[in-house]
């Protein structure tokens, strides 16, 4: 019984030396322990604040990338120390365009003998629009709860500082009424809502203020559903003058009006006809400067599945470019550098504005199909700014993954 006792307590004695022992080196390695779980913290913290620059810094870099290429581009940094850490670089890889792009951050730390390589990587599509900016003359975007043109909540809001808001014609009560009409949240080029355009007659226009008279830089965007089959369709168009004297005169107003049709002369017009896409802007001599692309729409009713089309005019001291979902798809100069003032006579969404004389159903050119987004800047966008607008629209910023 003694000797079995005794075995007994050399095994405990044994089994407690053990447990001390080990107990003794794990207290012994703690601070190692603290150490490296000190040093790991800070690099995923500083690792954070590298992804977050890759992202603030990959507007400027992306405005430098071209549409439809690959770019690559590596910021290094001497010794930019955050506490026990050091940023070393940040690569970028944009791809098939200026607002995609994949950033890698390389991080390091040192912390009383423990070193760590802390590398991650974020794969991104940067909101472009919020450095680009939504168009600041007139914007109308269709989304608020007041258009309802079939009732008495009529105008579309221009979102604007200036408060360019559009009219529906006709309004409600008038006779046609409903021509134009509210598609729901969810069916806008955005994702909200949209302006229909149901019958043949219906338009939306502004009678014009001082804040469009932009006469050397402007650009105007829109997005458009046009009826399959339909012969002609006017996105937008902004009158040179709403007279049409054959021959010079001044009006009443004191204003002088050079005549030559100049109502059939826009100072900025997107409209589909014959076949072709144009982008028109009429220069100082009263010369139309036109860029024209073939086009074939494609709107079924009720458009619920039909692709919004993105079409956008620019110009630059005389040089008209227009833009399709993004893209450039002509340039055109007449030698002069100065467009007409882009009038204060206002806009015609839907229509041309031909006011003053008696013209045909035809010679408006009615837009039959939907509108949205439509609104014009007083600057000339870039081709990068053209297809970060359309990206933004309809393929909105997102985050496809962050690894480390």
């Amino acid at each position: 019984m003694g000797k079995s006792i005794l075995i007994l307590v050399l095994l405990m004695t044994t089994i407690y030396t053990g447990i001390m022992i080990r107990l003794g080196q794990r207290m012994l390695d703690l601070p190692d322990l603290v150490t490296e779980n000190m040093i790991v913290k800070q690099a995923e913290g500083v690792s954070d604040y590298a992804l977050r620059t890759a992202v603030r810094n990959s507007v400027s870099l992306g405005m430098q990338a071209g549409p439809d290429e690959v770019w690559y581009w590596t910021t290094r940094y001497n010794n930019f120390n955050v506490g026990n850490c050091v940023i070393d670089s940040i690569c970028y890889e944009f791809a098939s365009s200026a607002d995609r792009y994949l950033a890698r951050s390389y991080v390091r730390g040192d912390l009383m003998g423990k070193h760590i390589d802390y590398p991650a990587e974020i794969a991104f599509e940067f909101p472009l629009i919020e450095i680009v900016g939504t168009p600041n003359i007139y914007y109308l975007e269709f989304d608020q709860p007041q258009f309802n043109p079939s009732k008495n909540w009529c105008l579309a809001w221009d979102s604007t500082d200036w408060h360019n808001d559009g009219i529906p014609y006709p309004i409600y009560g008038q006779a046609g009424a409903g021509a134009i009409k509210t598609r729901p949240k969810g069916q806008g080029a955005n994702g909200w809502k949209c302006a229909s355009f149901e019958v043949d007659g219906g338009y939306i226009y502004n009678l014009g203020h001082s804040s469009m008279h932009v006469n050397t830089n402007f650009t105007i965007i829109s997005f458009a559903k046009i009826r399959k089959g339909h012969p002609a369709a006017t996105i937008v168009w902004m009158a040179s003058d709403p007279y049409d004297g054959t021959t010079s005169f001044t009006g009443e107003d004191g204003v002088y009006h050079p005549g030559n049709n100049l109502r059939l002369k826009p100072s900025a017009a997107i409209y589909y006809e014959n076949g072709n896409l144009n982008f028109t802007a009429t220069n100082a001599m009263q010369v139309p400067v036109t860029v024209s692309t073939p086009f074939t729409p494609q709107g079924k009713w009720p458009h619920n599945k039909d692709q919004w089309i993105f079409m956008g005019i620019t110009y630059n001291y005389g040089i008209v470019k227009g833009y399709v979902n993004g893209n450039l798809v002509g340039t055109n100069f007449q030698g002069f550098p100065f467009a007409v003032k882009t009038p204060a006579y206002g806009y015609s969404v839907g229509r041309r504005d031909l006011r003053g004389g008696t013209f045909s159903t035809s010679e408006y050119k009615y837009m039959f199909g939907l509108l949205d987004q439509i609104g014009m800047y007083d600057r000339t966008l870039s081709d990068s700014e053209m297809k970060a607008i359309y990206n933004q629209i309809i393929n909105p910023a997102d985050i496809h993954y962050i690894k480390d």
